[in-house]
């Protein structure tokens, strides 16, 4: 890798992290955390003597856009030095390649690429962020009182900001509006795209402007009108905003758009183009309206535009020499310019001409027809007489006298580099004049045939025509001078269409077929020269640099020695449009010096080179083809010595069928270019996207593997990554960049949870998917959700392994199985039991993610690690299916073809048949012990047995190799990441406070915890005692609340296996003093949203009424904190015997303020299903016994491992680890594997050991780094946290209950227990309780027995009632 490559890939990376920088700013500019700690934080720093209020939106705004334009004038620099040093050679692939498809074809944009629908998605996702989310907030803040203080109604109150967010909302897009405009941008190159092919955004962007600023003057005319204020419209206020100065900038808007739309633009052209200079008056007045400080928002594209502009008129007021002109029969002119040898340009690009004598103002786009390297010193264009411009143009040429025309250019404009030549073929499809582009291609493929050693690509040249004399335009093929016999390198054939005629209607031997006119020079003409030499792009990025540093020097002494005296030591306050003013004229003088500047110096040696260019003064001659284009020693080896138009295949009346030439044209790599009529480019495009679906749907097909693959394997496979680069970008990338992400989504979550509390009836757009769909069958309680993602998975199964034996099975005949000496039934088990393990592997690849606890992924869809367990259950259950179908499949093939000893082979490179066997029998002892009747009565069997699966996985990586592996590395990688951060937080020991022991064999554990540590109602928390076990951990549901109880965390645990046997043995002891617990968690759901209903039905059965408690504990405490009011609750239990009713004991936590239990309407029927009365004395004094246990200097309080904002810290941890795997991946293969490989194979197992070491040390490095940093700040925490040291006592319910101040205004003076309403030898009437529940919405939760869960759901999915919300919890595995 070369220096100049390697310091491009840095400025990359720069650049991407600076983007990602500010799409964060745009995401976060209408937040609250923006608005009241970020903004204020910057403005305390930036707001300073010399820069004002603006300081902080130049550094937010301005200055970050500004530098990625510099740095990537850099970067392009380097490109174009990088292209001129070494010749592409054809195979070479581009990284954007796959992201230029067409995706989008008919629609208001055209077509559209993927790159191009990536950033126009974002976007627009950026403007319904942003509106959505002002709205929220100033919504929020209006109430019938708030108006009225203001004298206003709500409506009008809302209408007036409303009509503000409109604005600002419109501000982001004008922010963006002028990027496509700006001709010589190094922004828009960046990512592919150049400024005429994004046009079409400018538009879009400029109606979605003036909508949005229509919008907003128009509802604040209506406020004004409304609130009596319509004086307010001739306002010009000295400070703040001016009314008067926005609604001329309006209008001026307003003149621009009317001339915008297609016909208009079409018809009246030039009234479309003299009206958009109106531009000027636009942002002139905007910025009055806004002043300068909000108007740096959108500075960076207008700073960038100006810049742009001002160096176009400065090249514009110079002549160019036009050296001839060639006039075609199909009224086609081809004009011939006099070019500097130093301008170089890409194939396509354009170049804007401007003829005074027709008209000053007017600048017409063409593309130049020529080539910089096959013509140094002449560059050409070619017009179709087809406007009123160009008719003009055509008149003046064809008269006969003139022997001169005055011409001024803007440009060349165009691609940084084109890759033509990574093509095996290249197919052109054209309408009309729309050959001009490929004229330009075609040219600089016969420059490279005679540089380039190695082979051009061939070329289908299809071109369609009106009539016959349009195929004269083929005659432009070959420039006027030049070495045409080079031709014969270059495999070019035409197939030309002429649709409107039926034979040939024209003379061929006509001698006006083409005429030739030279034009005389004129001493003050120059040739066409780069305007900033061919260091452009850093002479660029220095006018950015330097022209905004005078720029902030200039506005900070003026500011400082001139505004600040005035606002400060005066009783006036500077006026905003002064500012605005002097800030505009600023900008436009830094802008116009250091332009002038480099091009002054340009323009100096241009003048040199200019009279090195011999001046060509030639009489007009008219000529025909025979005395111009032949004698001129023009022989075409490849072709016959004639015109190109008589040596092309001509077909007459009909159009060309490109769904057939495009399908039947081979190779490996077939470029498709159009250039033509709109149907037209949308017609190849559609047969161009008609592949592209997503990747795991095309994995199996024959378009995957013999196209897509090759394709991006040649793109991705280098010498840094190998085979497995191109499984790394396609499977495991996708999935790791939806992590992070979903880790940004769930703290913004949490932080917008934590600043606002949801009121009463607000919906939830998940609320319908999560209705019950399936009650009854394999997989329990399936919600909607559930069932679509169920299905689309199956889908995909069924799709592979059909699409996988298809394709198989098509290539496999009875011949062809004779060549391997196999019976055709013995090829196709063994095609087919490969393609079992290759549909293994998927489900392989999704097997992880429901137990990746603290996954990002799965609360994306609502759902939890708890959840979803049981979609791993039956993910490992189709997982063993596949591999061992696949296994057994390959030993019958081996004994059927008398090839048994392949099961004892360990190939060094490829598939080892040894490892795979040992992974294969690891996941068998796993799979023997999950089935239910196994795993419930041998509990400690399926544990320990399940820890096979680090031999499972180290052994399937070594059978398969890493490169395939990493199609299902993303789950591994985040169970991973999970399973470390779980270990690193199980090495500490917990604080232990207390417990309850209840007579019904139930234990409350109540732990120390660190304020910190937030968590949602119905969270879990896995516990290990080592006393009991070291590698034992089970769950069980917090049922404290983290808000009533901000230092304590409490779990219930009932008396059931034999670990909770243990634990209760333990507990009852009278010498028990201490318990050493390890702890991992808490997991849970990111949000609960039960305050939403009208009412709660809480179903539970046995211990299922743990997760209630946590409920219950937040809605007490919301009771006291919410202006709302909250739902009411019904709790509905069920238990075996008089003893279980205790556990309602356990409804108060050890501490808080139960009192305010008042608030909350809460109603508890409980049913004893076998006794039939209280058989328990209530007042029995070992009721219900607490133990306070001493506490350990070592002991640390519960606390979150990764810390408040552990979502960013663990996007931090998958980013970080990732990239270091990278980089250390590529490191390793670059320069110890790739060595090695050329000399000899190197092996794969040694290659897959090396990967799974590095992922490992990796995120070892990342978690170790995060928790370690964040061990310190809960060490110094868990000192504010008091120790409570107290004997250990036996109290009866009295005296622990009912002595600590516990008395419930709402019930009476005595136990939850005794006053609760119980029903003995019955059960609950599900169906009757549910069904006469009022109210428009009714959370329905139930958490008991399989049995009881399945009625809850089939009453609430029955349909007979509406407004039963349906939600099931669920640890039974």
């Amino acid at each position: 890798m070369t220096t100049i490559n390697i310091i491009r890939t840095m400025i990359k990376l720069l650049l991407l992290v600076v983007f990602l920088g500010i799409v964060m700013i745009w995401i976060m500019t209408p937040t609250k955390i923006n608005r009241q700690k970020w903004l204020p934080s910057i403005r305390a720093k930036t707001n300073s003597t010399y820069f004002g209020i603006q300081g902080a939106t130049i550094l937010e705004y301005t200055f970050p856009m500004l530098f990625i334009a510099v740095l990537g004038c850099v970067y392009l620099h380097l490109a174009k030095k990088s292209k001129d040093d070494q010749t592409e050679s054809p195979g070479k692939k581009n990284a954007l390649l796959l992201w230029k498809r067409p995706v989008l074809v008919k629609g208001p944009l055209g077509v559209v690429s993927w790159i191009e629908l990536a950033f126009s998605a974002m976007f627009i996702a950026l403007l319904v962020w942003s509106f959505g989310t002002y709205l929220q907030i100033s919504f929020s803040n209006i109430t019938t009182k708030s108006a009225a203080k203001n004298g206003e109604e709500v409506w009008e109150a809302k209408l007036d900001s409303a009509a503000l967010r409109l604005g600002l909302v419109g501000n982001i897009c004008l922010a963006f509006l002028f990027f496509p405009v700006t001709r010589g941008s190094s922004l828009l190159p960046l990512v592919g795209i150049t400024s005429e092919s994004s046009i079409k955004y400018h538009i879009w962007l400029g109606h979605i402007v003036m909508t949005l600023f229509t919008a907003h003057g128009l509802c604040y005319i209506v406020y004004w009108a409304a609130t009596n204020q319509i004086s307010e419209m001739i306002k010009w206020d000295k400070i703040g905003v001016s009314n008067v100065a926005g609604e001329l900038a309006l209008l001026a808007g307003l003149a621009m758009w009317a001339t915008t739309f297609p016909r208009i633009r079409r018809k009246m052209f030039e009234l479309f183009f003299y009206t958009h200079n109106l531009y000027t008056l636009f942002l002139f007045f905007f910025v009055l309206h806004v002043g300068i400080s909000y108007a740096c928002i959108m500075l960076p594209g207008v700073y960038l535009f100006l810049i742009d502009r001002y160096l176009r008129f400065l090249q514009s007021r110079q002549k160019v020499r036009l050296l001839s002109s060639r006039l075609l029969p199909c009224e086609t002119i081809e004009l011939n310019f006099s070019k500097s040898t130093g301008l170089k340009y890409s194939p396509t690009s354009i170049i804007f001409i401007n003829v005074p004598s027709i008209s000053k103002l007017q600048w017409h786009p063409f593309t130049i027809t020529s080539s910089s390297n096959l013509e140094p010193e002449k560059l050409s264009i070619v017009i179709k007489k087809e406007g009123t411009w160009s008719q003009k143009l055509y008149q003046i040429l064809s008269t006969p006298s003139v022997d001169r025309l005055d011409v001024t250019v803007e440009g060349p404009y165009g691609p940084i580099s084109t890759n033509f030549l990574r093509r095996d073929s290249l197919v052109m499809v054209s309408g009309g004049s729309g050959i001009t582009p490929f004229i330009s291609i075609i040219r600089e493929l016969i420059s490279k045939s005679t540089t380039m050693k190695t082979k051009p690509p061939q070329i289908l040249l299809v071109c369609a025509f009106k009539n016959t004399a349009d195929l004269t335009m083929l005659d432009l093929l070959l420039p006027l001078s030049g070495t045409p016999s080079d031709i014969s390198n270059v495999q070019l054939q035409i197939e030309a269409y002429v649709t409107r005629e039926k034979q040939n209607t024209m003379y061929m031997d006509n001698k006006n077929l083409l005429r030739t006119k030279w034009f005389k020079p004129n001493v003050s003409d120059q040739p066409i020269s780069a305007i900033l030499g061919s260091n452009g792009w850093l002479w660029l990025g220095a006018i950015i640099s330097c022209s905004f540093v005078i720029f902030l020097i200039l506005l900070g002494i003026i500011t400082r020695y001139y505004i600040y005296p005035i606002d400060h030591n005066t009783n006036k306050i500077y006026s905003t449009s002064a500012r605005a003013l002097i800030n505009m004229l600023l900008i436009c003088v830094c802008i116009a010096i250091t332009c002038s500047a480099v091009v002054f110096k340009h323009k100096k040696r241009n003048a040199r080179e200019a009279k090195q260019i011999q001046n060509i003064d030639a009489p007009t001659p008219m000529t025909s083809p025979s005395s111009w284009f032949h004698t001129a020693d023009r022989e075409l080896e490849s072709l016959p010595t004639q015109s190109l138009v008589q040596a092309t295949n001509v077909h007459y009346g009909s159009r060309p069928d490109l769904k057939k030439i495009l399908f039947a044209y081979e190779g490996p790599s077939v470029g498709v270019l159009v250039s033509g009529p709109k149907q037209m480019r949308h017609d190849v495009a559609t047969i161009r996207s008609s592949g592209t679906l997503l990747v795991w749907i095309m994995n199996p097909t024959k378009l995957y593997w013999e196209i897509w693959r090759p394709s991006i394997s040649a793109k991705a496979k280098s010498t840094y990554f190998g085979q497995q680069g191109p499984t790394l970008l396609e499977f495991m990338f996708p999935m790791l960049f939806i992590a992070s992400l979903g880790c940004v989504y769930h703290h913004l979550t949490k932080k917008s949870n934590d600043n606002g509390i949801r009121s009463l009836g607000k919906k939830n757009g998940l609320v319908r998917w999560k209705r019950p769909a399936l009650v009854k069958g394999p997989l329990g309680v399936v919600s909607w959700i559930e069932l679509t993602f169920s299905a689309m998975f199956l889908t995909l199964l069924v799709w592979s392994l059909g699409s996988y034996l298809q394709v198989a099975f098509s290539q496999i005949t009875v011949e062809s199985a004779a060549k391997h000496g196999e019976q055709l039934w013995e090829s196709k088990l063994e095609s087919a039991s490969l393609r079992l393990g290759l549909v293994g592997n998927i489900c392989l690849a999704f097997l992880f993610f429901p137990v990746a606890r603290g996954s990002s992924i799965l609360p994306l869809v609502g759902l939890t690690s708890e959840s979803s367990i049981k979609y791993h259950i039956w993910l490992g259950h189709i997982v063993m299916v596949l591999l061992t179908a696949h296994g057994l499949g390959y030993v019958v093939y081996w004994a059927a073809t008398e090839h048994l000893s392949e099961m004892l082979k360990w190939e060094k490179v490829g598939v080892s048949n040894v490892a795979g066997e040992m992974s294969l029998l690891a996941g068998l002892a796993m799979w023997a012990t999950t089935f239910p009747r196994i795993r419930r009565k041998m509990f400690e069997l399926f544990f320990y047995t399940h820890y096979l699966y680090i031999l499972f996985l180290i052994f399937f990586v070594l059978h398969v190799g890493i490169a395939y592996s990493c199609l299902m590395f993303s789950g591994v990688y985040l169970f991973l990441i999970d399973r470390y951060l779980r270990f690193l937080q199980s090495r500490q020991k917990v604080r232990l406070l207390s417990s309850r022991l209840l007579p019904c064999q139930t234990v409350e554990l109540n732990f120390s915890k660190s304020t910190g540590l937030e968590y949602s109602p119905t969270s879990i928390i896995f516990i290990n005692v080592p006393s009991i076990s070291k590698l034992q951990w089970h769950p069980f549901t917090i049922s404290s609340n983290t808000n009533l109880e901000p230092e304590k965390l409490s779990i219930i645990i009932k008396k059931e296996g034999s670990w909770s046997q243990k634990l209760y043995q333990i507990l009852s002891s009278p010498s028990v003093e201490r318990l050493e617990v390890a702890v991992e968690g808490p997991y849970g759901p990111t949000s609960t949203d039960f305050q939403r209903h009208e009412s709660l039905v809480m179903v539970s059965g046995g211990s299922g009424i743990t997760p209630f408690f946590s409920i219950i504990r937040e809605l007490i405490f919301k009771s006291t904190t919410m202006k709302a009011k909250l739902p009411k609750i019904l709790l509905i239990c069920c238990f075996k015997n008089s003893a279980d009713l205790t556990m309602l004991d356990l409804l108060l936590p050890v501490s808080g303020t139960p009192s305010d239990i008042s608030h909350v309407e809460l109603k508890i029927e409980a049913y004893v299903t076998q006794d039939k009365q209280n058989t328990i004395s209530m007042d029995n004094k070992n009721c219900l016994r607490t133990i306070w246990f001493k506490p350990n200097a070592s002991d640390q309080p519960i606390s979150a491992i990764l810390g408040s904002n552990s979502w960013l810290w663990l996007a931090g941890i998958i980013c970080s680890s990732f990239v270091i795997f990278l980089v250390l991946l590529g490191i390793i293969t670059r320069y110890y594997i790739y060595p090695l490989e050329h000399n000899t194979q190197y092996s794969t197992t040694g290659r897959a050991l090396i990967n799974m070491l590095l992922i490992c040390v990796c995120i070892a490095i990342t978690s170790s780094a995060v928790v370690f940093k964040q061990k310190k700040r809960n060490t110094m925490e868990a000192k504010q946290v008091q120790n409570l040291d107290a004997p250990t006592a036996r109290t009866s319910l009295s005296s622990s209950f009912h002595n600590s101040d516990r008395e419930l205004e709402s019930l009476p003076r005595q136990s939850l227990a005794q006053a609760t309403n119980v029903n003995y030898g019955s059960r609950p009437d599900l169906k009757k309780i549910l069904y006469a529940c009022e109210g428009s919405s009714v959370g329905v939760l139930v958490s008991g027995p399989r049995q009881m869960r399945h009625e809850v759901a089939n009453i609430c999915s029955s349909g007979l009632a509406d407004n039963l919300e349906f939600e099931s919890i669920s640890f039974s595995w």
